[in-house]
């Protein structure tokens, strides 16, 4: 921990390209003290890059070793995949049984709190740095400074739903002699302290109704964090009345601007990008969408391979979707978005291949394509289509059905499906409308890093992860049945903490079942 906080505060003096093109080695190029570098806007620009190429390379990955926690940590444990049968591979076996150890290669949270830590000290240091040059405007100062409040919110909301409990880090680790072990405090007062408070404090510091750059948390993107806040809230910590503060939030998405300089609006199918547009605009190239929110940005020339888990390799790798949905899914040919998101064909080969990235044909890739460290990557945290989901899920809990099918509808006619009319049994009461548009979230945000935080979210774990875990695991039996599902401890919903984070911290103690 000690290292991780220390070098988070020490800034390479590395000036990105663009919007987080390359993300900043993990050794400091310079020894200057956090309080000595931050003097010109050249450093803030610096430190943000900093702040951002860490969460990059977080989501992401380096290398060829697939090591991207964005969809080991939102889906790997979902129904969406599976453990690829020719590889034996110990972390997706254990990830697709729910069969977690502390020796998980996925289970440590040393990264985002190496995020949390530059978020700190760009926190502290970027008013020094506008007193002394003025080149760093209010409007600039606050807007960084918004980023970074919301990039740590974003970072500690991934830790508690993951991990429950945590240590709480707000200053910069700026002394190796400082003390650096601390213990796991209150998940709820995380949410409160740290993770509401920063994103209203973010919020309130940013300019509205600006063209944001969608690389970058603007005021859509700060708003789009908070509804998903107050949604694990109202669900996974039985909070019914945050349904209200996330509809709050909800709405101040469709206030603001996207990338392509219109106001989301939030009311009509137009406003989301057209059937035709949807993968180009929103995983191709969402620098100019009207739905977009956020998106991290992965150049394979300055980074290297993005391989993500789910990639499109030279090889097969150790995650494959899973093959239920493989085969089922691609049965409604009316869906436009099966093959913009999956490989279709049918043969073993193709079950792990995750096209809704990548610029391949929808069906039959052909011979490997491309290697994957020859494309870039844009993986999406926020959308408008994630956000009027969430919107008809909190609108059918505050009594809205009428106002959640229409918003629910308005994803499935993007998708070419029929709108469902409201006596639809699938849609006739609140449980129904719930399972729906759950459902609905699965196809809409398939590879997007969600399905896990769903059934966290919605209780939903046993009911659709019990026959899953039953399936998989009397495939591995032979055949003999298995009937114990996901089980029935609640307290496995959360992650094991990493054995090296816990040598790290001996104040820190183990998730219960783990020790």
């Amino acid at each position: 921990m000690k290292k991780i906080l220390y070098i988070s505060a020490v800034f390479s003096v590395v000036l990105f390209l663009g919007s987080c093109k390359k993300f900043l080695t993990e050794e400091p190029l310079t020894q200057v003290s956090a309080k000595n570098y931050f003097k010109s806007l050249k450093d803030v620009n610096a430190a943000m890059a900093g702040v951002y190429g860490s969460f990059q390379q977080v989501m992401t990955g380096t290398g060829a070793n697939f090591s991207g926690k964005y969809h080991y940590w939102g889906e790997a444990r979902s129904d969406n995949f599976d453990l690829h049968p020719g590889y034996n591979n110990i972390t997706m076996q254990e990830l697709s049984l729910n069969n977690l150890t502390s020796g998980n290669a996925q289970s440590s949270w040393a990264e985002l709190y190496r995020t949390i830590g530059r978020a700190n000290t760009a926190i502290k240091y970027i008013p020094q740095a506008a007193s002394l040059d003025n080149q760093i405007t209010p409007a600039i100062r606050d807007k960084n400074l918004a980023e970074c409040y919301a990039m740590r919110a974003m970072c500690y909301f991934y830790i508690i739903r993951l991990w429950g409990d945590a240590p709480i880090w707000t200053e910069p680790y700026d002394d190796f002699s400082q003390e650096d072990e601390r213990p796991r405090e209150s998940k709820d007062k995380i949410m409160k302290e740290i993770i509401l408070a920063d994103l209203e404090k973010a919020y309130s510091l940013t300019q509205k109704l600006q063209t944001p750059n969608v690389w970058l948390i603007g005021e859509a993107g700060i708003a789009a964090i908070a509804a998903d806040a107050y949604m694990w809230n109202a669900g996974a910590n039985n909070q019914p009345q945050d349904y209200e503060n996330a509809i709050m939030w909800i709405k101040r998405v469709f206030a603001a601007k996207a990338p392509s300089g219109k106001v989301y609006g939030g009311n009509e199918i137009t406003d989301l990008e057209s059937q035709a547009d949807w993968k180009p605009k929103l995983f191709l190239d969402p620098t100019g969408s009207k739905e977009a929110i956020w998106s991290i940005y992965w150049d394979n020339l300055n980074n290297g391979c993005a391989c993500i888990p789910v990639s499109i390799g030279e090889s097969n790798t150790t995650i494959r979707l899973d093959s239920v949905i493989h085969n089922d899914w691609k049965l409604n040919k009316a869906d436009t978005r099966v093959t913009k998101t999956l490989d279709t064909l049918k043969t073993l080969a193709h079950f792990d291949r995750l096209l809704k990235y990548y610029d391949v044909p929808g069906s039959g890739f052909p011979g490997g394509g491309k290697p994957a460290k020859e494309y870039n990557v844009y993986l999406v945290m926020y959308r408008l289509g994630d956000v009027y989901l969430s919107y008809a899920e909190a609108l059918n809990k505050t009594g809205d059905r009428a106002g959640a099918l229409k918003y629910l509808n308005f994803i499935r006619v993007r998708a070419g499906l029929a709108a469902l009319s409201a006596d639809d049994p699938s849609v006739a009461n609140e449980t129904a409308m719930e399972d729906t548009i759950l459902q609905e979230r699965r196809y809409e945000l398939f590879g997007e890093g969600k399905r896990w935080f769903d059934l966290v979210r919605t209780n939903h774990v046993n009911k659709i992860m019990d026959p899953v875990i039953n399936r998989r695991l009397t495939r591995l039996q032979g055949g003999v049945p298995a009937t114990g599902g996901f089980g029935p401890l609640k307290e496995k919903l959360l992650w094991p903490i990493n054995r090296f984070v816990l040598e790290d911290n001996r104040q820190l103690v183990q998730n219960p079942t783990y020790n």
